[in-house]
């Protein structure tokens, strides 16, 4: 109760200051250094403002000071201004009338001033000066009978405020509390963490499946290609499976590939084109096998970002996570070297299909990132399919490199036309922008999506054409080809050939099987401008 009565009595009091002004009883100015107690208002001047009228009268109930000397009027605002020169006797017999009124007007009143009576205007001339006038400030202090006691509580209460100039300012807005969790967020989570549950399994089961009608790697007749299997401890934490091809000879390649392959597909489905591309090339070919389970929860798979630097680590330092798995796959029993003494060559290429592609690519931007990319000789995509900006980001790091060191790292594409695989990729638009006048691959006509996948297992590889189309005879061989010539031209540093292609062009490629046709991609460089200049 004591509370609400101090809230009244200041509402009250906040009523009678805006009653007050409402009525014009005066000119009044708070003083911002109003005392705590709050028991009287200090009194303000004004010595230099003029009274003015107004229908509400003066706005002060103190009256002009008695020691104030009148001034001569200057002409009333309904008559003609006095001409000096033409002026009459009985004009200025009325004239003096008007001064004397005049006069009479500014002597202090007896009586008290009427709120409610108007007040005749007094002209002042321009060349006079009218004294100072001193305006105070009526102290309130019957507040609903509590008198300067009420002001006192209401100044003790916490926060509270005399200031009658302005209104206080409005409290704070305050953040809203973060509503606790309902029933529907947590049906959405169980849902969420259901689904993924569920889907992570459904994934995983499926390519345990997978692998088991696949089988391990075959590789394809005549082969001279050698073919071990191990793992790979990533960076992640991850084991992988992987597939190492070894080339024939006593001599250790000075040549790694890493052939990575594309989405809810495996490595050994790949057998045929990692052991041609091991055999033509004279590298050590690696095929990592990567889940495709996009519900595990992290970007730990073939199309996450984490996947691609858990890759990338592998050739930072000194490769030793990669060296144990090549000496797990009998690395050094089949060139005779001393195990702890084995090296995997330092100059590496990179190649992957389909999703596989834009793994690889964001590998090679994470090498940039990694200070590891002085040792890669270039990447090939097959088909790609990178997701989002993955390619960009990984040319503008390319770029990055090359503006800092001179160093070009090519990237080229072996593709096919639009397909049902393919027509989300953005990858040949964003070789086009990033590197005009370059060499960036191209796509094959009549191609589809499995032309670089050929793999030993005939079931697993109908099954693939049937999903995605039977390729010409043709196009196979010609993928195997184009890779195994720009590899070669990459390990012995010329990363320039095919640049004066014209895009758009046709480029015949020779096979056992028949000539392929393939259309250069890329975007001309910018037409020169000449200048012509008058000597």
């Amino acid at each position: 109760m004591e509370r609400l009565a101090t809230w009244v009595s200041a509402g009250l009091l906040s009523a009678g200051v805006s009653a007050a002004v409402l009525a014009g009883a005066g000119v009044a100015t708070a003083d911002d250094s109003t005392s705590s107690s709050g028991s009287e208002s200090g009194a303000s001047e004004s010595t230099t403002s003029t009274q003015t009228d107004g229908p509400a009268g003066p706005t002060s109930g103190t009256a002009p000071d008695s020691s104030a000397e009148a001034e001569p009027e200057a002409a009333a605002p309904d008559e003609p201004a006095d001409d000096p020169v033409s002026e009459t006797p009985k004009k200025k017999k009325r004239n003096l009338t008007a001064r004397t009124d005049a006069m009479t007007a500014l002597k202090p009143r007896s009586g008290p001033v009427s709120a409610s009576a108007p007040e005749r205007a007094v002209p002042v001339a321009a060349d006079t000066a009218l004294p100072a006038l001193t305006v105070a400030t009526p102290a309130v202090t019957d507040i609903g009978g509590g008198g300067a006691a009420a002001v006192a509580r209401i100044a003790a209460q916490p926060g509270a405020s005399l200031a009658l100039a302005a209104p206080p300012a409005p409290a704070p807005v305050q953040a809203a509390a973060a509503s606790p969790p309902n029933l529907i967020r947590w049906l959405q989570g169980v849902v969420g963490r259901g689904t993924n549950g569920i889907g992570s399994l459904a994934f995983n089961s499926l390519q345990a499946l997978e692998a088991l009608l696949t089988g391990p790697p075959v590789l394809p007749p005549n082969s001279t290609v050698t073919v071990r299997n191990s793992t790979i401890l990533l960076s992640t934490g991850q084991r992988v499976r992987a597939n190492w091809y070894y080339p024939e000879g006593e001599e250790v390649p000075e040549k790694l590939i890493v052939l990575q392959h594309g989405f809810f597909a495996l490595g050994p489905m790949y057998s045929f084109t990692a052991a041609n591309l091991a055999e033509s090339t004279g590298a050590i070919v690696v095929t990592p096998t990567i889940s495709s389970n996009p519900f595990g929860g992290d970007d730990n798979w073939i199309n996450g970002s984490g996947m691609a630097a858990a890759i990338a680590d592998l050739f930072v330092g000194d490769r030793q996570a990669l060296t144990d798995s090549a000496l797990a796959a009998g690395f050094a029993t089949r060139y005779g070297l001393d195990p702890a003494q084995a090296q995997l060559p330092e100059k590496f290429g990179l190649a992957g299909h389909s999703a596989g592609a834009g793994l690889v690519s964001a590998v090679a931007g994470y090498l940039v990132d990694k200070g590891a990319a002085d040792d890669l000789v270039g990447v090939i995509t097959l088909d790609g399919v990178p997701t989002g900006n993955t390619m960009a980001v990984a040319l503008a790091k390319l770029a990055a490199y090359e503006d800092a060191t001179g160093r070009y790292i090519p990237v080229r594409e072996i593709g096919a036309p639009r397909n049902a695989f393919n027509f989300i990729s953005t990858l040949k638009a964003d070789l086009n922008a990033a590197r005009p006048g370059r060499f960036n691959g191209v796509v094959l006509s009549g191609g589809v999506h499995m032309d670089s996948m050929k793999g030993g297992n005939a079931l697993i590889q109908f099954g693939a054409y049937l999903i995605a189309g039977f390729p010409q005879p043709q196009n196979p061989p010609a993928v195997a080809q184009l890779s195994a010539e720009w590899f070669n031209d990459w390990f012995a540093g010329d990363t320039d050939n095919g640049d004066d292609l014209a895009p758009g062009s046709t480029l015949p490629i020779a096979t056992p099987n028949g000539t392929a046709q393939g259309t250069v991609i890329g975007a001309a460089l910018p037409a020169a401008r000449f200048v012509t200049i008058a000597v």
